[in-house]
């Protein structure tokens, strides 16, 4: 007789949530076939005794100790983290524990839906169809000797995307220098390969010739496999 195993479903946690959030979350999730629960965690310790494949947290100081034991759990420190955004926080402190995607409060349903439509792969563990991981984190972007502030959105073991605002063309060359989870500061040559003005949005060719590359090929691949 054959035994057939049924998968584990995937989980994500939705970590002090107001029920109204919570609400859009759980319909949102379903249509993915992902489950949620509910939790309530001044300290994240949870993240130490259940395994999740995601996490939907309130982007506010408070949070900040939640999203340390997040990224410091050996059981999630990879998963999929959901920030929310309340207007006037400086979403510049919360690079340190790069958030994968950010959505405004209160949520509204239509845009929690195409949000989670775009990253349910990553959710689900489904990377062949998802080479590009979103990832939120501070980048400095050197470019004819002045830095410049952006923030990633995006990134591969190829290049990146990032919303940043200064004068620069198509063919330009940069230096990137950004933090991932668990790595020591990382730096690359780049190129800039496309332009979005109107949005702030620009995105960035790695040098292949760059050595460094390697380091940020390897946490990406990590990320994926774990």
């Amino acid at each position: 007789m054959l035994s057939i195993h049924k998968k584990a479903a995937c989980r994500a946690a939705l970590v002090n949530l107001d029920e109204s959030n919570a609400a859009i979350l759980r319909e949102c999730f379903r249509q993915f076939r992902i489950q949620t629960v509910e939790i309530s965690s001044p300290d994240g310790k949870i993240f130490d005794q259940e395994k999740y494949d995601a996490a939907v947290l309130p982007l506010q100081p408070s949070s900040e100790t939640v999203l340390a034991a997040a990224r410091q759990s050996p059981r999630n420190r990879h998963m999929i983290l959901y920030g929310i955004y309340t207007s006037g926080e400086d979403l510049r402190k919360f690079s340190p524990y790069a958030i994968n995607v950010v959505m405004n409060d209160p949520l509204d349903r239509q845009s929690v839906l195409k949000t989670v439509r775009a990253t349910h792969l990553l959710v689900l563990h489904e990377f062949r169809r998802y080479v590009r991981v979103p990832v939120i984190t501070e980048v400095q972007i050197e470019y004819e000797r002045d830095r410049y502030l952006g923030t990633s959105v995006e990134i591969s073991g190829g290049g990146m995307s990032l919303q940043a605002k200064f004068a620069v063309k198509l063919g330009n060359v940069v230096e990137v220098f950004f933090s991932l989870p668990g790595t020591k500061p990382l730096s690359c040559a780049a190129t800039v390969s496309w332009i979005d003005s109107a949005e702030g949005n620009l995105g960035v060719r790695f040098d292949p010739e760059d050595n460094r590359r390697r380091e940020i090929k390897s946490w990406i691949e990590d990320y994926l496999e774990n």
